[in-house]
């Protein structure tokens, strides 16, 4: 018997709120304590312009607290209600005021044109299949003109990840909807793990 879209993310939201349900933090790999430099990197070098920003699958939210404290208006989304209660523990400690919302990244509850940014750590290469060109075209929907979407997504040579992509996969994706400014290879050690972990790093603006 085939699975309905409110069963498959009913079945997907109830994965990855286990994981934060069951496992300490601190062994979560991608949850690093620390907001991404590639992120830190995008604001403090003035890539990206200030205003609102959306951090979508914002886990527990040391990105989105970043940004909020750099002086954007910011939005977090997570499958994991749990997620996002941590979130909204970790923003409320700091005193700074986000807009934390449980919820599935294919079906972006939000206005359109709302975001400056859209910061993607990880969100992209867990999107199903069959989902993906709905979830691109829902950033690209939420985002202004001239908006920036920064993607982080496993690259194909990342031995562990299944789901990772090639350069060209990204480019036939993506390409359609946004101009992509710059797409490069990184490689960093998740927190846990000895190997390295292979990814894709690219800046794109909103097409028209």
């Amino acid at each position: 018997m085939s699975r309905g879209p409110g069963e498959k993310d009913r079945l997907a939201r109830e994965r990855w709120d286990r994981i934060y349900r069951e496992a300490p933090l601190e062994d979560i790999p991608w949850e690093e304590g620390r907001p991404s430099p590639i992120l830190v990197d995008l604001v403090r070098k003035g890539k990206v312009r200030k205003g609102a920003a959306l951090d979508i699958c914002c886990g527990t939210g040391h990105n989105t607290l970043f940004l909020a404290q750099e002086g954007f208006q910011v939005a977090g989304i997570d499958i994991s209600p749990t997620a996002v209660n941590y979130a909204q523990e970790r923003c409320q400690e700091a005193g700074v005021s986000c807009q934390l919302t449980p919820g599935n990244a294919v079906d972006l509850p939000y206005p359109d044109q709302s975001f400056d940014l859209v910061f993607d750590r990880g969100c992209f290469h867990h999107i199903p299949p069959a989902d993906r060109e709905a979830f691109i075209r829902g950033v690209h929907r939420v985002l202004r003109p001239g908006g920036k979407y920064q993607l982080i997504a496993f690259s194909d040579k990342d031995r562990w990840a299944p789901q990772g992509f090639s350069r060209e996969q990204l480019i036939e994706y993506f390409s359609l909807w946004f101009r992509i400014e710059s797409l490069g290879e990184t490689s960093f050690r998740e927190k846990g793990r000895q190997a390295r972990r292979y990814f894709y790093s690219a800046l794109m603006e909103r097409k028209p």
